[in-house]
């Protein structure tokens, strides 16, 4: 775990939020797409960090990650955001993470100056949840013009005749990129190679960085819809437009839970009438996965009525628990560190004793002695960087806790937006 990188992001999130005033010539980028497009690796092929959010089965990217890295002059802030079509959460959760940051960040005078949309070319087809992906942008930005949008295709390394089709077919369709492409959005082909800070991979992503920046001093950044429902509007999350497109889902996924529920109870009771229990047995445990499933529906059901208010309360509660582990970790790293250097420091006051009796015998000991010095110098160092960095964090803290956010509906306080704003530390760091 890096406390420093914990540090660092906890900064930008502060800048991203409102928390602390940013520079007038800081750019806010939101990179955005479903879960798998790329989105991590391309903010690591700008930062040259490692970011390793969201690899595997499974989504890392439980909130919104900013990085911060510099561009053409300006400091960048890259929002990482977290995808629909998630494995471990609901669109509509995924929304409400992004209605909570977005309206803390609006709602204290920092502004998005553009999108990046991702998109894997990789995919054969444009399947549901990368139709609804598009929708939920639509209705979240609610723009007239996207001249500070650039769609950029990732996973190239396999590049093929078909990959060439699909991306003709993407640009030129309203359905698809068409629609953003004919009102001002750029597209960009992202070159991956596999290897994270290759040559090629950073320039490509700079490329399309420097694109945005200079989109942003053309055309001034627009207010997104979401921002404007949730804060000005005082809207809750179901009745955005873009909360308004996945309750329409919910209610239908609700619908085909009951249809299914219904005949599953009719397929059991004819089953036991006629004594096939085994049978019957695996049906109820279709039976209860559909209970489970319409059990999340309300749940969802439940989240479309969140207001602001609500959000933030919610991500403050998270937080706290994510804190309270953060630190706990981070001090069982720091007092195994600590041990470690104590039982070094006291094999070094042997060795020095026993090279001091030897001293004249060989020139190896003396060279051994130097060696095992500068291992015991670089552990001291480590100790003594985390405990500094700990420090700066617990500082961090306290100011995000203490320092006045104007803005927040109702008039909520920093206290609530910092704790909204650092919940997806943890997964990025640990």
């Amino acid at each position: 775990m890096d406390m420093r990188s914990v540090v660092s992001q906890t900064q930008g999130f502060a800048a991203f939020t409102g928390v602390t005033k940013p520079n007038p010539r800081d750019k806010f980028f939101l990179v955005m797409g479903m879960t798998g497009s790329g989105k991590s690796t391309f903010v690591g092929r700008c930062t040259g960090e490692d970011v390793t959010i969201g690899h595997g089965l499974y989504s890392c990217t439980t909130s919104i990650d900013v990085f911060d890295f510099q561009c053409n002059g300006h400091k960048v802030y890259l929002i990482d955001t977290p995808g629909f079509n998630d494995t471990n959460r609901s669109d509509i959760d995924t929304l409400s993470v992004l209605a909570t940051y977005l309206g803390a960040s609006y709602a204290n005078g920092v502004r998005i100056h553009g999108i990046l949309m991702l998109h894997p070319i990789s995919d054969n087809r444009m399947s549901g949840s990368t139709m609804r992906n598009l929708d939920m942008m639509r209705a979240m930005c609610g723009f007239t013009s996207y001249s500070n949008l650039a769609i950029a295709t990732t996973m190239w390394s396999e590049k093929s005749p078909l990959c060439d089709q699909r991306e003709s077919q993407l640009i030129s369709d309203e359905r698809f990129f068409g629609g953003f492409i004919s009102r001002g959005a750029a597209t960009f082909r992202h070159n991956e190679k596999g290897r994270l800070g290759s040559l090629e991979e950073i320039t490509s992503a700079r490329r399309i960085v420097t694109h945005l920046i200079l989109q942003s001093q053309k055309y001034p950044p627009e207010v997104l819809q979401l921002q404007r429902e949730i804060v000005n509007q005082r809207k809750v999350i179901g009745e955005t437009k873009a909360g308004i497109v996945l309750a329409g889902d919910l209610h239908k996924a609700r619908q085909a839970y009951e249809r299914e529920l219904k005949k599953l109870r009719e397929a059991i009771k004819t089953e036991i009438a006629q004594k096939n229990m085994e049978h019957a047995v695996e049906m109820q445990e279709l039976k209860a996965d559909l209970e489970d499933q319409m059990r999340k529906a309300e749940q969802d059901k439940r989240a479309l009525k969140k207001s602001m208010r609500d959000l933030h309360k919610d991500e403050e509660r998270a937080w706290e628990k994510r804190l309270k582990v953060l630190e706990e970790k981070f001090l069982e790293e720091l007092e195994a560190k600590e041990e470690e250097l104590h039982s070094m420091e006291e094999s070094l006051a042997e060795v020095r004793k026993d090279a001091a009796q030897r001293a004249k015998e060989s020139q190896k000991v003396e060279f051994e002695l130097e060696r095992y010095e500068k291992e015991v110098d670089n552990v001291r160092g480590e100790v003594s960087d985390a405990r500094n960095t700990y420090q700066k964090l617990k500082g961090q803290r306290g100011n995000l806790f203490n320092g006045a956010a104007n803005g927040i509906a109702s008039g909520l306080s920093a206290g609530i937006i910092s704790g909204a704003l650092a919940g997806g530390l943890l997964c990025t760091v640990m």
